[in-house]
């Protein structure tokens, strides 16, 4: 009768075990490399989202406002100062995404430029660019005069329709 396990029996059960966990880990890093992407890319739905609604809300209660980038390049701001229909709507960017634009980075005391008149058009058109800390970027063009907001990535999107 046989009391132990031989050197050999351990050896091989210690590979087993390591050949099944390195495969693990490296489905994990995959893994979680794929949802920074699908954040990174919600966070420009987001953003075309909070941009939609910004034109909205001003050509529903007749009112001007602002889109405004942080100066941390954390943050977008939809503002309405008016005294009838405040509002400010915030979306704060994790600590991966950065927030670059040829829009004017401002605070609403500052800002004049990135305006959306009350008739749900903005003023001045730009680009939005998102940055991910792996380099990869996702640029948001919106248009003056129309509701039109692009979306262009590597793969040469035509856009989207935002009404």
């Amino acid at each position: 009768m046989k009391k132990g396990y031989t050197l050999i029996e351990l050896i091989i059960v210690i590979s087993i075990i390591s050949v099944i966990s390195s495969i693990t880990i490296i489905n994990v890093v995959k893994v979680k490399e794929k949802m920074e992407m699908i954040e990174f890319n919600n966070v420009s739905n987001e953003i075309k989202a909070l941009l939609s609604f910004g034109k909205a809300y001003c050509r529903r209660n007749k009112v001007p406002g602002q889109i405004l980038i942080g100066l941390d390049r954390k943050t977008i701001t939809f503002e309405v100062t008016n005294q009838e229909h405040p509002i400010t709507k915030t979306m704060i960017l994790s600590k991966n995404i950065e927030v670059g634009s040829n829009f004017i980075i401002s605070s609403s005391i500052t800002s004049n430029n990135n305006n959306i008149t009350d008739e749900g058009f903005i003023k001045s058109a730009g680009t939005i660019v998102l940055t991910h800390k792996s380099n990869k970027k996702i640029e948001i063009t919106i248009s003056v005069g129309n509701d039109i907001i692009r979306n262009k990535q590597n793969d040469n999107e035509e856009g989207d329709i935002i009404q």
